[in-house]
């Protein structure tokens, strides 16, 4: 008997091996605007919190961002992020003319302006130095600096290649603009049979107490075990060790424990440090890697770390990854590195995944 191996789904050309290295895109700063996009060409950019004001919210609900689509889709979104409770309608102001009005709605974005009047926001936004918005009878919704949105923008055209085209939010020319093809990386997956094995709570106490997070375990701590399934006779599992804690973010290292199955002779439980194509942005590359308030699917297989940066959560970094049979893989990432108002942090990854079938064949 001989084990082949079928791939459900067409993996495309940019399917990806284990050696890829994911390259997240960068985020970058202009006065009170951060940046960035992602591998797609999919950018977004988010107000903050001006600088001059230092850490008051005295006018400030929340962020507007505006996200734009480097493929033919060209999909151009203005959102606002406040609390709407008991509203109905906006007025949105630049420097005191009036842009844009409309109905309020539920959701995580109680406004959402799309298409051509999303491009008139724009315009208006590059060129002016305060936005507003109001609610019936001119009540005070939020206030948001425009320092640094023309530089953001610009930036943005830059980088979905627009700059000197017709398409261009701020550096407009007559060039035409070519999209760009959304190509997403593919990561095959290669799930084991399913099995609830895992080590016992006296295998993991015994291994914590050689492990490096021996002196940085205090307070409640709590280990986990996750059965990964089986192959052949060979047993795994993710076991995370709780690793060192603050008032808001739980750090915690991520191993992979493998037991042989034998009659003859046991070999108990090994523990390895969990392989990453890319590290989880807590621990930085080059270490070991680390977790922070960790989350696991099972039925997916997929690990997901959230670093908050304080505990408004208006700042960090999020990864999350899917095990392939050998590594984690990283599915997403997201990010903000300025504490300064903005709950809608920028996303700098994505991937999809193929599962691939194992089937057993005669010779």
């Amino acid at each position: 008997m001989t084990s082949s191996i079928i791939i459900v789904g067409l993996l495309t050309p940019l399917a990806i091996s284990a050696a890829s290295v994911p390259q997240p895109g960068e985020i970058r700063i202009f006065k009170d605007w951060a940046v960035g996009c992602d591998n797609r060409g999919t950018c977004k950019a988010v107000s903050l919190v001006p600088n001059d004001r230092g850490a008051s919210y005295d006018q400030w609900a929340g962020p507007i961002t505006l996200l734009r689509t480097a493929d033919g889709s060209d999909i151009l979104k203005i959102r606002a992020l406040f609390p709407a409770k008991d509203i109905d309608r906006y007025v949105m102001t630049v420097d005191g003319k009036r842009v844009d009005t409309g109905r309020v709605v539920d959701g995580d974005y109680p406004i959402e302006i799309v298409g051509e009047d999303a491009k008139k926001v724009a315009a208006a936004i590059v060129n002016g130095n305060q936005l507003v918005i109001t609610g019936p009878n001119d009540a005070h919704l939020t206030q948001i600096s425009l320092a640094g949105s023309s530089a953001a923008l610009r930036y943005l055209d830059m980088q979905q290649n627009r700059a000197g085209t017709q398409s261009a939010l701020v550096a407009q020319g007559r060039r035409a603009f070519e999209p760009r093809k959304s190509n997403i990386p593919v990561i095959a997956v290669d799930q084991w049979e399913a099995s609830q094995r895992t080590p016992e709570a006296d295998d993991i106490v015994e291994f914590v107490e050689s492990s490096k997070c021996k002196d940085d375990r205090y307070g409640v701590v709590e280990d986990q075990a996750y059965p990964l399934g089986k192959r052949g006779n060979i047993y795994r599992a993710l076991v995370t060790i709780s690793c060192g804690s603050g008032a808001y973010n739980f750090s915690s290292a991520p191993y992979i424990a493998e037991y042989v199955e034998n009659e003859q002779s046991a070999t108990g439980w090994t523990f390895t440090a969990a392989k990453f194509d890319r590290q989880p942005s807590w621990g930085g590359e080059g270490t070991d890697p680390l977790l922070v308030n960790a989350s696991w699917d099972e039925q997916d297989q997929t690990l997901s770390s959230y670093g908050k940066g304080r505990g408004l959560g208006d700042c960090g970094s999020a990864e999350n990854y899917i095990w392939d049979g050998e590594m984690f893989r990283l599915m997403d990432a997201s990010a903000m590195p300025e504490c300064r108002g903005a709950y809608d942090w920028i996303t700098t990854w994505q991937a999809k995944y193929r599962k691939i079938e194992q089937t057993a064949t005669t010779e």
